[in-house]
């Protein structure tokens, strides 16, 4: 039923990315749709919301020193007590503060204590709640950010618009939901 619903909300509004990202989402947890159905409609997805971006993406200003600290950027809405949160953890609280910046761009609607334990690991903290993909996109880009990654894959409160405009030289997506599917996404970071 799910899936009928959010079929039927695309055909009503076919510019909805959320209610697309909650169609791939349900999709794979259906035993009946195939691996092959599941990156179909992945592809779909991109070809509506992402390739369009391409238009957008400009050169990143980035400073090219190598003996300078790497500037990482994770985008999320589950930097609070949350399963996701488990997994990806220890990358944002245990990095090496020598070689990295890391910096959060957080959807969090009700941080807790865990929200503030990354708060205070990271070198900078954006909220997105309220910002536009291009808002978000800007920021990303003043905070010469070098590799982002994104957390959630097409879970609740993705900001993955936001990788369509290629903000960072290099995109990862990985420990949230399964591959989004943007082709603007360099890697996909995971475990054996």
């Amino acid at each position: 039923e799910a899936l009928d619903s959010y079929r039927q909300a695309l055909i009503i509004d076919p510019n909805r990315a959320g209610y697309h990202s909650n169609l791939i989402f349900s999709q794979d947890f259906h035993p009946d749709i195939s691996l092959q159905e599941q990156q179909a409609e992945r592809q779909r997805w991109n070809q509506r919301f992402i390739l369009p971006l391409a238009n957008f993406i400009q050169p990143h200003p980035n400073d090219r020193n190598p003996d300078r600290r790497i500037r990482v950027g994770y985008v999320s809405a589950d930097f609070r007590r949350h399963s996701a949160a488990q997994a990806f953890g220890q990358l944002l609280l245990s990095y090496n503060r020598n070689r990295f910046d890391v910096f959060c761009y957080s959807g969090v609607v009700k941080e807790d204590e865990i929200t503030k334990q990354f708060k205070d690991a990271a070198s900078g903290w954006y909220s997105t709640l309220g910002k536009s993909d291009e808002e978000l996109v800007e920021q990303i880009r003043n905070d010469e950010i070098d590799i982002l990654i994104d957390l959630s894959g097409h879970t609740s409160g993705n900001r993955l618009l936001a990788f369509g405009y290629k903000p960072a030289p290099i995109q990862v997506t990985g420990i949230g939901h399964d591959a989004p599917g943007a082709t603007t996404i360099d890697y996909r970071l995971t475990t054996p």
